[in-house]
């Protein structure tokens, strides 16, 4: 007997309606009038079926700390984090990364990235509570746990060197950084590629976020990515001086990044709200070249990013209400270009990150969000209800007001 069974769903790229059955966690069959019994029925009524969201890019350890008097650039946000974190406690972390999580995960999202600063000043106080969180969210949202270099740090100094080394011993999974922001920018790439290899870890870092016309740590990072031999193991978020540059020299970076096999995260809420400031007149976006990445072959996902902080006093854990951000701020309107935006979010997200077994497929894992709607575009245009969240096979969460699915 499987343990559930899914009637009459709708899939992104499906025309008619099909059964999901899953066991043990597992998506077992996928298709047209599958039979069999179950423990548990829902009857989604030619609603959208969806693998789970993926924010494959946030900050818990800054979230929620937005103050009222706000801030004039990034490099203010940087310095507003690193005042404040001075003061922080171990709980104080938790509680934050605790709502957040519950909030992701009422939204549909059953897997999280998370950079985690690691400085000095801070020590391991964020990293050690994110990794408490992952065994406490367990079963519910899958957190992976990354240990960034903190912001506009020099060349690699031994303390942060020693913090960084620990973070991997403790359980981070994988390591990131802002790079760009340092003027030993080579140092810290070569230091945290050699750090990643060591311990055999993903790297994922902040890239050119910057309205400057600069592609140089983006480039960097793809030729070592080749060196090392780490292609498919390296993310590139923001990448914002990538739209600042000429044609040509875009061209050039986007066909290394493509050779090098490295996702690109990008962050349209967070871009709309810290770039071009110091613009006048025609004000950037500074969101990155979506359309021209995806065109070369380069898998990009989209993400929240900031919530409620200082980078962006804005956001809801919702990946669905990113969607909608990022749909107009890439000017994707159609049927297609939605359904393609609605696939950032989930399976470009997974992808990126390194989610295996992704996908409502014979052999997924059941982790999937039934929405109040028949179509992509539907979803996102009308931030539709996630009817019900579904992890490991389980209703993990679930819209009282639709109680009547679940038969």
């Amino acid at each position: 007997m499987n343990d559930l069974l899914i009637r009459r769903a709708r899939l992104m790229d499906e025309p008619g309606t099909v059964d999901v059955a899953i066991k043990d966690g597992y998506i077992v069959a996928a298709g047209g009038g599958v039979a069999g019994s179950a423990r548990q029925m829902i009857d989604a009524a030619g609603r959208l079926l969806i693998p789970a969201f993926v924010d494959a890019h946030t900050h818990l350890d800054k979230a929620l700390t937005a103050s009222r008097e706000g801030v004039a650039s990034l490099a203010e946000a940087i310095e507003d984090f690193q005042r404040r974190s001075r003061k922080m406690e171990k709980n104080d972390f938790l509680d934050r990364g605790r709502r957040v999580l519950k909030m992701a995960l009422s939204h549909g999202t059953t897997a999280m990235r998370a950079h985690i600063t690691v400085s000095e000043a801070l020590g391991l106080r964020g990293i050690e509570a994110a990794l408490e969180l992952k065994r406490e969210f367990a079963g519910k949202v899958e957190l992976q746990v990354f240990a960034m270099a903190g912001e506009g740090e020099p060349v690699p100094a031994s303390p942060l060197q020693e913090l960084l080394e620990e973070a991997l011993r403790l359980g981070a999974d994988g390591l990131g950084g802002a790079p760009y922001l340092s003027e030993g920018m080579r140092e810290w790439v070569d230091y945290i590629f050699a750090l990643a290899g060591k311990y055999n870890v993903p790297i994922d870092l902040h890239v050119d976020e910057t309205d400057a016309p600069t592609v140089a740590s983006l480039e960097y990072i793809a030729a070592k990515t080749v060196q090392t031999g780490y292609q498919g193991r390296v993310v590139a978020s923001h990448c914002c001086g990538l739209a600042a540059v000429d044609d040509a020299r875009a061209a050039q970076a986007i066909a290394a990044v493509k050779d090098a096999g490295i996702s690109v995260i990008t962050l349209p809420s967070c871009e709309l709200y810290l770039m071009g400031r110091q613009d006048r007149g025609l004000v950037r976006r500074g969101v990155t070249r979506v359309g021209e990445l995806q065109a070369a072959g380069v898998n990009v996902a989209y993400a929240s990013g900031n919530i409620r902080d200082a980078f962006r006093p804005f956001g809801n854990a919702d990946m669905l209400e990113e969607a909608l951000i990022t749909a107009q701020v890439l000017q994707m309107g159609t049927p297609l270009e939605l359904k393609k935006v609605l696939e950032m979010g989930t399976y470009n997200a997974a992808a990126a990150i390194g989610l295996n077994d992704y996908g409502i497929k014979a052999g997924g894992r059941a982790d999937l969000v039934l929405l109040d709607a028949s179509s992509p575009a539907e979803a996102i245009i009308g931030q539709v209800e996630k009817v019900c969240v579904i992890k490991g096979g389980r209703v993990a969460a679930r819209n009282d007001k639709k109680s009547d699915i679940i038969i």
